[in-house]
């Protein structure tokens, strides 16, 4: 009991501290985290299809314009970079760590969110990339007219094949625009594009990234990775909670005050809103009792 007691009492002391820096938000980041490595590992659906598709006769490139390490490391390091460098800059007047700690915490939850989300899709949806076909090698006398399943291919690489069916919606795109996109909307809150008289080369670095999601995302239509289709939905895909990601720690980009963070809720606060809330639900099931007694 003693030790238990002071786990609580260790707890207690640090649960402010906990909550200032959103220590359940990062919790729960980690996990998405956890899930999509899980993810990552699953067979997709396989669709059946036809050898004639002309959409799935497209060459299959074996270099890439923009590898999945690449795509990773623009979409995630260049937007932690500018954060660590320029918050301390922009922001040395007022406590900096805070509005370090909310934006990087913000753009982790768009980036792992958004593979979240989109690999779930992938496994379930199992749609065949353009360059299907030759990545599947099909045994000759394979009718060309009828669905077919992936036992008429022979290309001894089951990775290869596998990921043949992981085309919607495509990750690169979503998780550019999840980073990159994101990035955007956190430069222009930080410069205050929208502000009245402000320099239109403040706008323009904004749109940086934004450019930079969109080259990312043709050249996966380059390389015949993906439809156009897929190009579409993980932009969207990505946009959106990048969107949302932002707005859940920032005001909105007219706002005066767009550049700071909302403040951490005050622990104090909501506990007695918490307890209050409590105490009028006792409050209730005891009438509640007394009227059924009576």
């Amino acid at each position: 009991m003693t030790v238990l007691r002071k786990t609580a009492d260790g707890l207690e002391r640090w649960a402010p501290v906990m909550h200032q820096y959103y220590f359940t938000d990062w919790v729960f980041v980690f996990l998405l985290l956890g899930g999509f490595m899980v993810l990552t590992d699953m067979t997709p659906f396989q669709s059946m299809f036809t050898l004639d598709d002309p959409s799935l006769q497209h060459p299959y490139a074996t270099t890439e314009r923009v590898s999945s390490k690449d795509g990773v490391m623009l979409s995630t390091i260049i937007g932690i970079g500018i954060i660590v460098l320029f918050v301390p800059l922009l922001h040395r007047k007022r406590n900096w760590r805070h509005v370090m700690n909310v934006s990087l915490l913000s753009l982790a939850l768009s980036l792992i969110l958004t593979e979240f989300a989109t690999e779930l899709l992938k496994n379930f949806i199992g749609r065949p990339r353009p360059d299907f076909i030759a990545r599947c090698l099909p045994a000759p006398g394979t009718p060309l007219h009828e669905l077919v399943g992936i036992e008429v291919c022979t290309n001894p690489s089951a990775k290869v094949i596998s990921d043949g069916f992981r085309s919607t919606p495509s990750g690169h795109t979503s998780n550019a625009f999840a980073g990159l996109g994101w990035l955007s909307a956190w430069i222009a809150g930080q410069l205050r594009v929208f502000r009245h008289g402000t320099e239109l080369f403040r706008t323009m670095l904004a749109l940086l990234p934004f450019l930079g999601a969109l080259l990312i995302a043709l050249s996966r239509i380059e390389d015949y990775r993906h439809h156009i289709t897929d190009i579409i939905f993980g932009g969207l895909l990505g946009a959106l909670i990048a969107w949302y990601s932002y707005r859940k720690f920032f005001p909105h980009l007219g706002n005066a005050t767009c550049h700071i963070p909302f403040p951490p809720p005050d622990f104090k606060e909501k506990a007695v809103v918490e307890s209050d809330d409590y105490e009028s639900l006792d409050e209730m099931e005891s009438g509640t009792q007394k009227a059924y007694s009576d």
